[in-house]
């Protein structure tokens, strides 16, 4: 099988509808997303190490 890369550019990304929708994150319990996380075997529950190697950002890192 032959897999095609498609080349976009930052401003092109930027641009792009994002997959995520955050509100309804937001508005759901543990408990839903615990099940959620149990029904998809693409998802798994992130251990509290795995947790804290992660950073918070906000806004624009690039400075503009």
């Amino acid at each position: 099988m032959t897999e095609k890369t498609t080349r976009v550019t930052l401003d092109q990304i930027r641009k792009l509808k994002s997959l995520s929708n955050a509100q309804k994150v937001k508005s759901m319990t543990d408990e839903e997303i615990d099940k959620m996380i149990e029904n998809d075997p693409d998802l798994y529950q992130l251990t509290d190490e795995e947790l804290a190697e992660f950073q918070v950002v906000r806004g624009d890192t690039n400075g503009k």
